[in-house]
């Protein structure tokens, strides 16, 4: 399984869509430009642009990146010869997703020390109220890393059972998409605002609502722009969110991928 690891970064690393990818990390030097337009809200405005930066980057590098491994060797037919080592279908899925997870890990690490410059060359421009509070910061950039290796393993959930790169790779973009919205969709369903809609309806919601990753739970861009402590209990929640749900989506990959007909 290190092997695999070890093999999808090397590939990685040389795969024309990683050196895209990475050259995007260039762009968290044109922070400090546009934050200067807010005016008197510099900083805070660098820090939120930086942590979208680095969550578009990530968002790119585990669906084009993540997911293309195994596509690609099972399309050009050298998946036969990689199982042919004395190894069976669910060691070579996750050595495919830890090597994947290690270079999602690399460009966060990069991201956050870009980051960290132009987040200082934004404070020095205008002088906040507010504190720079890197723990906030830091927990920031560390959940949204949880977040895309949990987008990873769906996209992987969703690649070891489809015949093409297509479908996976747009179911994926749509779960992504519904999770990030689903916590307010599901908030305004209980507002007494949604009192007209039936309950089977509101039922129907709450289901979906359960039943997809909830995207929006990892998001402390706010916490960390404004200077707020994120509490313990909502991060060891969310921790615990991010490792039941990954463990379950993971285990449904390797099973499927174990059982799937190669020809």
């Amino acid at each position: 399984m290190f092997k695999f690891s070890l093999l999808t970064i090397k590939s990685l690393l040389k795969d024309r869509i990683f050196i895209i990818i990475l050259s995007l990390c260039f762009l968290f030097f044109s922070v400090p430009v546009f934050s200067s337009f807010s005016m008197r809200q510099v900083q805070e405005v660098g820090i939120t642009m930086s942590l979208t930066l680095n969550s578009f980057i990530l968002l790119l590098l585990s669906i084009f990146g993540g997911m293309a491994t195994v596509w690609r060797d099972i399309e050009k037919k050298s998946i036969y010869s990689l199982l042919s080592y004395p190894i069976n279908r669910s060691q070579y899925l996750l050595g495919r997703f830890m090597g994947c997870v290690i270079l999602l890990l690399m460009i966060s690490v990069i991201n956050f020390f870009l980051s960290a410059i132009v987040i200082k060359i934004c404070a020095s421009m205008y002088k906040s109220r507010l504190p720079i509070l890197w723990e906030s910061i830091s927990f920031a950039f560390l959940f949204t890393f949880f977040k895309y290796i949990l987008l990873l393993a769906i996209g992987f959930l969703c690649i070891s059972f489809s015949t093409s790169f297509f479908t996976p790779f747009f179911l994926t973009i749509a779960i992504y998409i519904a999770g990030n919205a689903s916590q307010g969709i599901y908030e305004y369903v209980l507002n007494e605002a949604a009192k007209k809609y039936p309950f089977w309806f509101k039922n129907i919601i709450k289901t979906i609502y359960y039943f997809l990753p909830n995207f929006s739970a990892f998001d402390f861009t706010a916490h960390a722009s404004y200077a707020l402590k994120i509490s313990y209990k909502s991060l060891l929640f969310t921790s615990f969110y991010f490792l039941s749900y990954f463990l379950i989506i993971i285990s449904l990959a390797c099973i499927i991928f174990s059982r799937r007909d190669m020809l």
